[in-house]
């Protein structure tokens, strides 16, 4: 446990009693000068009760004031009853005083005797106390290990305190030109003051770097201590002060909970599962992801009465290798720790639409448009996952951002968070554009007048971040302060997505060629006059809804839900069958939760599973049941929102498997002929299911096609196919083959 009292701060300040009867007039003094307390702009207000104790005559009403010290009494608040002295002695009372740019002495005197007036020695303020949770990325905010750059020069140097000490041994700093404490905590500072000119910031820093939520709450778990973070907060609050705003982006070890992000954490702000279920603490949480031990939950620190949360983030999370696209590695292998921080953002947000998210403000903007890590020295980057201490545009642009971040979500600014929240589809195809009623678009590199990037890479366009069915868009450019993003060939039809600020939401994957470019300035802004920046960074991840393709739809498709429909051979394979070609025109709602069946043969003569990783997984047996592939993975890639064209043919004669999708051949599995040669003529094929029913893919489906035969070169055969299943929905809904639910 950390002592407060080592530094000079008490984390209380009783009452004196007063042995027998008291005769004097006595005010008890803070805990140190300069105390803040906040004004409750987060809940709707803009003054704070100031508590007051000390001594006096029993029975006596006491009256009392805030004196306003640097603005001549011009602050200064009405003389109010606010107490009656007690029988031992004591008395205890709070003043009102609204928010204001001047310190403040407090002042008592009697009501029977107004010229007996008694000055506190201590001064005190009222403006935002603001506690910022988290591990090294806004703990980098403080460190002078990584301070290589010049501090800005802060106009104010009384308006910005600093309180910092998770991990033990809490102290506080005024930020000012003589004391910056680091050039992003100056950064930092100066965002506020410009922000809110004569307003005062209490800034409580809970980072501890290298560690998680789950640790923090957890007194089994050595790496992070509750008992330190709750010291910090009872110095901070030692004299009655609430904290108004606690934020977070804390996405880094934690990051790995994905789509249970909400699920897993949820309850340590509420107090209640994501089903509104009461958690009683200490607790086992249970979550998707497996369950965690928690002792502690914030309740146990923020009265929702005065504190609410800023969500904010998740922060840019930069690759470590080449990239296929945004969330799989060359090759098509899945990058899991960017798919996961994609899912944690979807995850995040959702949950602030719980009904019981109440202790939570507007969703924060998501810091993307600063640096992470540095030049190596060799041809390489380094320190990946934190902001860079060795440019302004790192860790001072990252401290901008998180001041920014909570202020817009606390309403103390007054634009919104860039998003594209409009889209316009070309009717002939040509290009897409994005925009953002909060302002123009443009980027970070074009507001300075950079040169272009060059063409080094197909993907270094003006705006970077987006993608064309999952792959990074080629050509994206500002026009008119919109984004217009161009087909990489020929027209853009009604099966094709475009997307933006997928996985890590940097745009990024040329490593370290994209790092070495800075290809982060070519990320989409809005200069909407925020102190210090060139603008705001576009959200990532717009709503699907306003980015939905309006293309008319060229070819008829239907679609499948979870109860249907599938569809199944009534009779079996035909005996002597020696190839299987199977094709399809698919795009998936979402990735599945175990896995979808795309084609079957029972009892996994011929499987083509999905799974839940967008990959796809091959089976195949002989006619003696002799399995010949056994759950052989294929990396694809598949994403949902996306039209994929699948062909997986499996010849006997030929003793291969091939995949391919798009046209391109993406495996090739050879396997041995060992049994007879050929396919079981007693087990059905079928489509979108089991012939149970059981892992029935959900999505849309233009077309479903089988031949009894297979090509060299694994494509789609050009002679009349065996089955052939298609949209619209009523010629689905008719096909005798079909089982279950009807297709819409």
């Amino acid at each position: 446990m950390i002592s407060p009292s080592s530094i000079g701060l008490s984390a209380s300040n009783p009452v004196r009693p007063i042995a027998g009867v008291a005769r004097s007039l006595g005010l008890n003094p803070f805990s140190r000068d300069r105390t803040l307390f906040d004004s409750g702009v987060a809940v709707g207000r803009n003054a704070a009760d100031v508590p007051l104790r000390g001594h006096g005559q029993p029975g006596a009403t006491i009256q009392a004031r805030a004196v306003s010290v640097d603005d001549g009494g011009a602050s200064s608040t009405a003389w109010a009853d606010i107490a009656t002295v007690g029988q031992d002695g004591t008395w205890a009372g709070v003043i009102n005083v609204p928010r204001a740019s001047s310190w403040f002495l407090p002042e008592i005197r009697l009501a029977s005797d107004p010229s007996n007036v008694v000055r506190g020695t201590m001064r005190f303020g009222v403006g935002h106390v603001i506690a910022i949770w988290g591990q090294s990325e806004p703990d980098r905010i403080l460190s002078t290990v990584h301070d290589g750059t010049t501090p800005p020069t802060i106009a104010d140097g009384e308006a910005v305190q600093i309180f910092s000490g998770a991990a033990g041994n809490p102290k506080r700093d005024f930020v000012s030109n003589a004391n910056p404490v680091t050039a992003a905590a100056a950064a930092l500072a100066q965002t506020l003051v410009a922000a809110r000119p004569g307003e005062k910031f209490a800034l409580v820093f809970h980072t501890v770097p290298g560690t998680d939520p789950r640790s923090l709450v957890d007194d089994g778990d050595p790496s992070r201590a509750w008992a330190n973070d709750r010291a910090l907060h009872d110095v901070v609050t030692s004299d009655g002060s609430h904290v108004g705003i606690a934020a977070m982006s804390w996405f880094a070890a934690p990051g790995n909970l994905g789509a249970s992000y909400a699920e897993a954490l949820f309850p340590l702000f509420s107090g209640k599962t994501i089903d509104g279920t009461a958690v009683s603490f200490p607790a086992t949480i249970q979550t998707g992801a497996g369950t965690y031990h928690a002792d502690h939950w914030f309740g146990e620190l923020y009265d929702y009465a005065h504190t609410r949360w800023v969500a904010y983030g998740p922060h840019r999370f930069d690759i470590d290798t080449d990239m296929q696209d945004a969330t799989h590695y060359v090759g098509g292998g899945l990058h899991v720790n960017l798919a996961n921080k994609q899912a944690a953002r979807a995850s995040w947000r959702a949950m602030l639409s719980l009904p019981d998210a109440t202790m939570f403000l507007p969703l924060g903007l998501e810091p993307l448009t600063y640096v992470n890590g540095r030049d190596d020295g060799a041809g390489g980057w380094t320190d990946l996952a934190h902001p860079a201490g060795d440019t302004p545009d790192g860790t001072q642009a990252f401290a901008r951002l998180t001041a920014l971040a909570i202020l817009q979500s606390a309403g103390l600014v007054g634009w919104p968070v860039p998003e594209f929240d409009n889209c316009l589809w070309e009717p002939s195809g040509a290009w897409v554009e994005f925009w953002c009623s909060a302002g123009p678009v443009t980027t970070t590199r074009r507001k300075r007048g950079e040169p272009a990037l060059g063409t080094t890479h197909p993907h270094w366009t003006e705006v970077m971040g987006f993608q064309i069915n999952g792959r990074p868009a080629r050509r994206a450019e500002i026009v008119a302060g919109r984004v217009r993003v161009y087909p990489d060939s020929g027209s853009f039809t009604h099966a094709d997505t475009v997307t933006f600020g997928e996985g890590g939401a940097t745009g990024m994957i040329a490593y370290p060629d994209d790092m070495i470019a800075e290809t982060w300035k070519n990320l989409p802004i809005v200069d909407v006059g925020a102190p210090g920046l060139d603008g705001i960074p576009v959200r990532p991840l717009p709503d699907p809804a306003v980015t939905a393709n309006t293309l008319p739809v060229t070819a008829p498709s239907f679609a499948t839900s979870a109860s249907g429909p599938y569809f199944l051979d009534p009779q079996p394979v035909p005996a002597g069958t020696v190839a299987i070609t199977h094709a399809a025109r698919i795009r998936l709602d979402a990735l599945p939760a175990t896995s979808a069946i795309l084609f079957a043969q029972a009892a996994t003569g011929f499987d083509v599973e999905l799974m839940n990783t967008g990959n796809l997984r091959i089976t195949l047996e002989d006619g003696t049941g002799l399995r010949l592939i056994s759950s052989a993975v294929v990396s694809a890639a598949l994403v949902p929102g996306v039209w994929y064209d699948i062909v997986v043919s499996a010849d006997h004669g030929a003793q291969v498997c091939r995949v391919m999708v798009d046209g391109a051949l993406i495996a090739t599995l050879p396997f041995s002929a060992t049994g007879d040669g050929q396919f079981q003529s007693n087990r059905a094929l079928s489509w979108l299911a089991r012939n149970s029913g059981a892992l029935q893919f959900v999505g849309r489906v233009e077309y479903l096609k089988t031949w009894l035969s297979a090509t060299a070169d694994g494509s789609a055969p050009a002679s009349t196919p065996y089955k052939v299943i298609t949209g619209p929905a009523t010629a689905a809904n008719s096909d005798p083959w079909k089982m279950d639910a009807d297709a819409s």
